[in-house]
């Protein structure tokens, strides 16, 4: 099977007849064993007018050609004009859409570097990659993403968001934002800040986490929590700093003095009323 390219040229310089019908999708395949990208492996099985079935009709000119092209793929069930080079049902491929289910388009430069943009009713996305040097021809090439831009338009759930990788193809950030939150993520080192329903969210690896919200601040480390709002907060191996310190005045209003003199206890319970105000478990 000749690339379409090359048989429209034949048929330039041959005078050969091409045979325009109208035909009804139904089925749509998809090579996904591909040595290339499952994405240009797209072919569609279509039946005419009076039954006749003809199967891999082309969507490209080349349905195994990873490196550039436009793939549109048809809605189930939908009709097309399918065109058939003198007379060879192998040679057939979709001129014409009535109704489209997705598209998906490659741009490469001479870098090996690519543009990707896929399509369909809910969601748009955006992907530039670069190709790594591959020595072995036969296996599947490897690339590593650089950036995504994501539309979704789901009517439930729109949002957008944008995707950075580093040389190794590794998110390194992500930002998404929907109507209801905005939420930032950026994995620098051993880092990540997180922006999400008005509270930052900064988170240390080695475990120091820092939150701060329109309602309230809190760091935490291991298991040492020091928590801010209209009171504080300290909590280290699950006891609290306001029991513990409550404990301790308890023990010494208990204390008796030999000499038959006790300790001052209307003052340690208004410093204990003033450690209730201060503090919190």
């Amino acid at each position: 099977m000749g690339n379409i390219t090359d048989l429209i040229k034949d048929v330039a310089s041959k005078n050969q007849i091409i045979e325009t019908f109208a035909a009804k999708v139904i089925d749509i395949n998809k090579e996904t064993e591909s040595l290339h990208n499952p994405e240009d492996a797209y072919t569609v099985n279509v039946m005419r007018a009076d039954g006749a079935i003809i199967k891999n009709v082309r969507l490209k000119a080349s349905i195994l050609d990873a490196e550039q092209g436009i793939i549109t793929i048809p809605k189930k069930d939908s009709w097309v004009l399918a065109s058939i080079i003198d007379g060879v049902e192998t040679r057939a491929f979709v001129s014409q859409f009535s109704e489209v289910e997705r598209t998906f388009i490659r741009f490469k430069n001479e870098q090996n570097q690519y543009l990707e943009i896929g399509t369909d009713v809910n969601k748009v996305k955006v992907l530039f990659k670069k190709q790594e040097h591959n020595t072995d021809s036969s296996s599947k090439p490897v690339s590593n993403n650089i950036a995504q831009i994501e539309f979704n338009g789901n009517i439930e759930d729109p949002s957008i968001s944008t995707v950075f990788f580093d040389e190794n193809g590794r998110e390194i950030s992500k930002n998404s934002f929907n109507i209801n939150e905005q939420n930032i993520n950026i994995n620098e080192g051993k880092a990540i800040f997180s922006l999400k329903d008005r509270e930052a969210k900064v988170t240390f690896k080695d475990g120091f986490e820092s939150i701060i919200s329109e309602t309230k601040t809190s760091f935490i480390k291991d298991d040492l929590t020091f928590e801010m709002d209209d009171k504080f907060k300290i909590t280290a191996g699950g006891k609290h700093l306001l029991t513990e310190l409550e404990s301790l005045i308890t023990e010494v209003s208990k204390i008796v003095v030999v000499q038959g003199v006790g300790p001052n206890v209307g003052k340690l319970v208004t410093i204990k009323s003033n450690l209730n105000k201060l503090l919190k478990t």
